[in-house]
């Protein structure tokens, strides 16, 4: 079974900064009561926003961003603190990473870990459990901020616009 999530995480505040250059952006909760939005970044988007501010060069290692698309979310952080979390598993390999801004700046910078490489590392060390504590993530009794998030829970950008609730911002 995979796992292949691209989202930006925030507050309502940050994330509604993408509908300047993508008024069709569509925000949604994980889980009811969630104080925490996500855009899924699929082609189409990234493509506006390429459009929009140019595309940059994509970064060497890590999460399929460019130096624009890395810019922008920084000047989205100005208004609070904004993660990037993408994942890459299938049978039970692949990779994770992450990345998050506070107040205009890189807080963690693009982080990927290879899960098969994950070996003994402690779960808390990994980079989406990371970015979204540096978002006031708490990890639930027995899980991690991954799960308590709900990211276990929508292993596609399809799963995310069909099942996850929507957010108006």
């Amino acid at each position: 079974m995979g796992h292949e999530v691209r989202l930006f995480v925030g507050h309502a505040q940050v994330l509604s900064r993408y509908l300047a250059a993508c008024p069709a952006a569509r925000f949604h909760a994980l889980t009811a009561g969630s104080t925490l939005a996500v855009l899924s970044l699929d082609d189409d988007l990234q493509d506006t926003l390429h459009r929009s501010y140019g595309t940059g060069e994509w970064l060497e290692a890590g999460p399929s961003l460019t130096t624009t698309d890395m810019a922008f979310a920084a000047r989205a952080s100005e208004a609070g603190a904004l993660a990037y979390v993408q994942t890459g598993y299938f049978g039970g390999a692949g990779t994770q990473s992450a990345v998050l801004w506070v107040g205009g700046d890189v807080a963690m910078k693009p982080a990927v870990l290879a899960k098969n490489a994950a070996g003994n590392r402690p779960r808390p060390t990994w980079p989406i459990n990371a970015a979204l504590r540096g978002l006031g993530v708490r990890a639930a009794a027995g899980i991690d901020e991954f799960e308590t998030f709900g990211l276990g829970n929508f292993r596609t950008h399809d799963a995310v616009l069909a099942r996850a609730l929507p957010v108006r911002l």
